[in-house]
Formats: structure tokens, C-alpha cells, sequence
């Protein structure tokens, strides 16, 4: 009879995650220490899979696969690559980067392809000599996400420096941030610029500032990234300067691309994420939780949270925003006032560091 309510349990939980369909349910999924890797009912707010995945999960960095069954964890710190199956736990992928004489470490930067067959990082190789580190030039690998356990990158490219969260688009990209975001064709690795950062084309602006490491914003199918920068009032560059938080987004069904301000830095934000049904309303996150209208470039509210939280991330239906990170809890927002109507608390006690949160679709 146990066996048989655990088998029952087990269809039920694999019933709800099923892909998501008319009525679909959202659910959260995170990582936290020691290494646990949480799905998360967003409407009950309670823990519906807790798998221990038996590896360092630091950084965990991870992304979801198209059919959101997969997550592609960044682990071992920072490198080694997993695919865990959420709905049975199991590693259905691994790679270790590294070798005995070359030092390789990933920094946030993982994607997968949009029909779920190839897996993309950028590694970062150092040789290890007897007197000395020798820093290697860093490199696009490509893995075939069926590979199974201890995969081989199936082919690589030459990557630019710096590179650390990517996303890819319907017609096929990869899109990388570094130095500037850069739009790479994965089969051939033909690199071009798509937005430009350090060497944009502002007069007036300082090079921008971009912390990129939380790879969000799935619902608008986007990439998005903050950047801060100095405007002066001339070219000159020689008076006081309005320090401004500004957006540079792509937009992965059509590639359109676009960079604006929209707020002067009176906050600082780590992530960002805009109301899948209003995309003219954007959430930053860190200390405060701010909402912005970009559009008219005004603030609509702010307010204090109970300590710092790294990442944001908002419903399906664009009415409750999520912060994680940082802690062991999970709060949750209305995204039109603001008001905190909800906790999640981690069973495991672990914090979650720089860990990613993702909302998904499953079930229905």
C-alpha cells in the first residue's frame, strides 16, 4: 500500500508539471544551499518538488528548457554544467569543463536553443603551467543536450571576453552580454555586435555600467539588461553629471533591439523584469522594490523591503511579482500596489545566494 500511495503521489506531481496547456499553472523554481532545487506551487506557495541534486549547485545559474522540464544548472562552482529533470530529479546531463592541466570556469553565461537540442556556454580556460597561470583565449562550446552524463562540447568557437548571461532568439541567435551584447550564429560562430555598450554612440554619456548575471524574463520571451551611466550636459564632459538607470532589451521572436533611460539613479537595482501584459511596467529589485512606467520615464512606486533580494520575477498574468535570492525566502508582491501578500520559506533553511528564479507554466 505505500509503494502504492507513493507511485499515486509521484503521478499526481508529474501531472502538474506537465507542459503547459490552456489553464496552465505557474510554478517558481529555484536553487538554494546545500543543494536543493526547489518547484514551487506560486499560487498555494508551497513546495511541490524539493530534488537534492548531490553537486556544488554554486553559482546555480540556470535556465529552463523550452518544454520547462529540464533546468540547466551552472554548478561545481562555477565549472561544471547539469540538466535536471524537475518532475524525477534525475541528471539527465553533465559536463565538466575542466582538465587536469586547464582550469575552466563559466561566469552566469548558459543557454539553451529553442527547440531543446544544444546547450551553449562560454568557457573561460586557464592552463596551469609549473611557474605561472597561462590566461587561454575564451571559447563558445555547443553540447548536444542528449549527450546523457560526462558530455564532450560537440563543437566550439572563439568568444569575446567578458561574456556572462546569454539568451536565445526564435530565428536561431545567441545573444551574449559582455563588453557589448554581441549576436553570435551557434552553427558557424559569426559574431557581430546587436547592442553597444562600452562603444556606443552617445556623446554626452559615459560608457554604461551592466550588471548581468540573472538570466530573466521569459514571459515577455526578451532579454533584458540594466545599465547606469553618467549624461553631462555637454560634450565636454566637464560639469556635473545626472547619473541615470537606463534598459536595453531584445526581443527573441523578432530580434528587434532597443536601449533607453528611463530613471535617474536614486536606488541601486541588481535585476529587472517588465509585466508581461504591460511591458511599459518594469520591477527592479535589490533593498527596494521600485515600478517604473519606462514609456513616460516615471517612477510609480517604491517601497522597502525586509533585507536585500538579488533577482525579480512576475506571473504569467503580470499580478504578483516575485524577489528571491539572497536569503531563504521568497517574497511575494501585488504588482499594482505593491503590497507584500506572501512568503515562500525554503524547507532546507539554506540561503539562496545569486541563485536564478524562474517562473513556469506547467500543468492544466
Amino acid at each position: 500500500m505505500r509503494n502504492l500511495l507513493k507511485a499515486c503521489a509521484g503521478l499526481a506531481m508529474a501531472a502538474a508539471l506537465m507542459p503547459a496547456t490552456a489553464g496552465a499553472k505557474d510554478y517558481l523554481v529555484t536553487i538554494s544551499k546545500p543543494g536543493h532545487l526547489y518547484v514551487i506551487d506560486a499560487a498555494a506557495r508551497s513546495v511541490v518538488k524539493d530534488c537534492r541534486l548531490g553537486f556544488n549547485v554554486n553559482p546555480a545559474v540556470f535556465v529552463m528548457s523550452p518544454d520547462n522540464r529540464i533546468a540547466y544548472i551552472l554548478g561545481g562552482r562555477w565549472s561544471e554544467l547539469y540538466g535536471v529533470d524537475i518532475e524525477t530529479c534525475d541528471i539527465t546531463f553533465s559536463a565538466r569543463q575542466s582538465s587536469e592541466k586547464v582550469r575552466v570556469r563559466t561566469i552566469a553565461s548558459i543557454a539553451v536553443s529553442k527547440d531543446g537540442k544544444e546547450l551553449y556556454t562560454v568557457q573561460n580556460p586557464v592552463r596551469l603551467l609549473p611557474d605561472r597561470y597561462e590566461v587561454m583565449a575564451p571559447r563558445l562550446a555547443v553540447y548536444d543536450t542528449t549527450a546523457g552524463r560526462d558530455a564532450s562540447p560537440a563543437r566550439t568557437y572563439p568568444a569575446p571576453r567578458r561574456i556572462t548571461v546569454m539568451a536565445t532568439g526564435r530565428n536561431g541567435a545567441l545573444y551574449a552580454a559582455g563588453h557589448d551584447v554581441f549576436e553570435i550564429d551557434p552553427k558557424t560562430g559569426a559574431t557581430s555586435v546587436k547592442i553597444a555598450n562600452a562603444n556606443w554612440d552617445r556623446p554626452r554619456y559615459s560608457p554604461p555600467d551592466v550588471l548581468a548575471f540573472w538570466p530573466v524574463g521569459s514571459q515577455n520571451d526578451e532579454f533584458l539588461l540594466l545599465y547606469t551611466a553618467a549624461v553631462f550636459q555637454s560634450e565636454k564632459m566637464e560639469e556635473l553629471a545626472d547619473f541615470v538607470w537606463g534598459y536595453q532589451t531584445i526581443d527573441l521572436t523578432s530580434g528587434d533591439s532597443k536601449l533607453a533611460d528611463f530613471a535617474s539613479i536614486e536606488v541601486l537595482m541588481f535585476t529587472a523584469v517588465r509585466n508581461p501584459q504591460k511591458p511599459n511596467e518594469l520591477f527592479g529589485v535589490y533593498t527596494q522594490l521600485s515600478k517604473h512606467d519606462i514609456d513616460k520615464r516615471e517612477l510609480i512606486k517604491r517601497v522597502d523591503l525586509p533585507h536585500t533580494y538579488y533577482v525579480v520575477n512576475i506571473s504569467s498574468d503580470g499580478r504578483e511579482v516575485y524577489v528571491g535570492g539572497t536569503n531563504d525566502d521568497i517574497g511575494v508582491y501585488d504588482s499594482q500596489t505593491l503590497e507584500r501578500i506572501g512568503e515562500v520559506r525554503l524547507p532546507s533553511g539554506g540561503d539562496m545566494a545569486a541563485a536564478t528564479l524562474h517562473v513556469i507554466q506547467r500543468g492544466g
